[in-house]
């Protein structure tokens, strides 16, 4: 049976694949993972300034301990910094997916602009002690005007420790460019974007596919495609998987 992995978005957790797991768990192996300092796991498994590096061989601990065997099919579904860990998994060459799903996210490195207000937001997670800086920059673009996403959101988030967050940031903003490791990943692409994404706008997400065949776009849909749109994201993945 097909294994798929999914890997959450931050400042969120396991839990955005809620809809996902329900959905594929008769037809796949299904395991959500929670990165470290995310869902209540501890931060302290990943080192105080850590790269993307930590948080791909975090999740290749976690498929080789689940993986039943070598010759099992593997998916991976990274959506946002997901994405960007999913890419770094890549990168590593340690466990080579037969499927890859990129939603939302993109391959380039951060811009000097984007940088900094990570920096910025990790300052202010300094000062306050808290989550709280976390929330005011990102939940306007992740809920848009949705109530029900919103309020999920700030559930999942409340479970994300400061440091937890701060970690997160600071590998996001400090990786590199993924982009050759994307284009000549041996296996089957899927590039999943959102008509009104502003984080991860459609074009950019478009921009790491080798084929037209390999892009998918979910209309009048914000930058947390799985929980925003999960009947049409999951329709999508169950057809690139052909189960």
């Amino acid at each position: 049976m097909l294994s798929i992995y999914f890997i959450h978005a931050f400042p969120l957790n396991s839990e955005m694949w809620n809809e996902q797991i329900k959905y594929f768990s008769a037809k796949a192996r299904c395991i959500a993972i929670d990165l470290p300092g995310f869902g209540g796991t501890p931060h302290n498994t990943i080192s105080e300034k850590p790269s993307m590096h930590e948080y791909a061989a975090y999740v290749e601990k976690i498929i080789q301990e689940t993986r039943q065997n070598e010759n099992q099919k593997l998916c991976v579904v990274g959506l946002s910094m997901g994405g960007y860990v999913a890419m770094y998994i890549l990168k590593r060459g340690v466990i080579i997916p037969d499927f890859l799903v990129l939603a939302n996210t993109r391959s380039q490195a951060d811009s000097d602009e984007v940088k900094e207000r990570r920096f910025k937001i990790i300052e202010e997670i300094e000062k306050t002690k808290s989550i709280d800086p976390v929330i005011d920059a990102y939940l306007p673009a992740l809920a848009r005007d949705n109530e029900k996403l919103k309020y999920e959101i700030l559930k999942m988030t409340k479970l994300t420790s400061p440091d937890g967050a701060k970690k997160a940031l600071y590998a996001m903003a400090t990786r590199e460019d993924s982009t050759f490791y994307v284009k000549s990943f041996p296996g089957k692409l899927l590039c999943i974007a959102s008509e009104k994404d502003a984080l991860s706008p459609p074009d950019v997400v478009k921009s790491m596919c080798r084929d037209p065949k390999e892009f998918k776009i979910i209309p009048d849909c914000g930058h947390l495609s799985a929980m925003e749109k999960p009947e049409i994201f999951n329709k999508i993945l169950e057809e690139f998987l052909e189960l």
